[in-house]
């Protein structure tokens, strides 16, 4: 079960170098997504469906950038799942709803590949007084994500059976790890080997908070 790490919500609405919200590109969009909606839920399913479908997965669309900021994943109309998730964070906050960060260890098509870090989003949804998850990846054949307010609908599930496992907490801000290795690479190429196996230092059952 997906908890918050922090009883202050003011960490689920911060503006911060890397969740730009206040930048005037995110602003004006995350308003034209939120036009004509009535409520929290339908502003988050608005700017979750811009953000899984219109921004490309970069590998995906066979393309290299690996922006970083949430402006700057909006200005490139791609990014990877830890760039889509900072993106849809930004938006989400900028319209008012409260939104962090959850990460889960899966392990790599064959068993040997060992595993990496994947990320995703926690929102909260205070019409419904519950925190939902989302996942922005971006769909293709075999991944399947959707705006749910009940079970999780992730790309990917860990499986406890196969050595993955969910980190139980929802960061207010995304993991340093994930920060650095967006900020010292440009080119997703130079990446494949540098995908974190898993949160440093932070266990699986009760983890603390590792930001940037």
């Amino acid at each position: 079960m997906l908890r918050p790490e922090s009883a202050r919500w003011q960490g689920y609405v911060e503006d911060t170098i890397t969740i730009d919200w206040q930048t005037p590109p995110v602003m004006e969009k995350a308003r034209a997504l939120a036009s004509g909606c009535l409520d929290d839920v339908s502003k988050a399913r608005s700017v979750y469906t811009f953000v899984r479908d219109a921004i490309a997965h970069t590998a995906d669309a066979g393309r290299d950038e690996l922006p970083c900021r949430a402006s700057q994943v909006l200005e490139a109309g791609t990014g990877i799942g830890f760039s889509k998730s900072h993106l849809l964070a930004a938006l989400l906050r900028a319209v008012g709803v409260p939104a962090g960060f959850c990460y889960q260890v899966l392990r790599g098509a064959a068993e040997e590949h060992g595993t990496l870090l994947y990320g995703f989003n926690g929102i909260y949804l205070q019409s419904l007084e519950r925190w939902v998850a989302l996942d922005a990846r971006g769909n293709r054949p075999g991944l399947d994500a959707e705006f749910s307010i009940d079970e999780p609908r992730l790309a990917v599930r860990a499986e406890p059976l196969r050595g993955e496992w969910i980190y139980p907490l929802i960061w207010t801000r995304p993991a340093a790890v994930v920060v650095d290795l967006l900020s010292r690479n440009t080119s997703l190429a130079r990446i494949a080997e540098h995908i974190p196996e898993e949160l440093p230092g932070v266990s699986r059952e009760e983890p603390n908070a590792v930001q940037a």
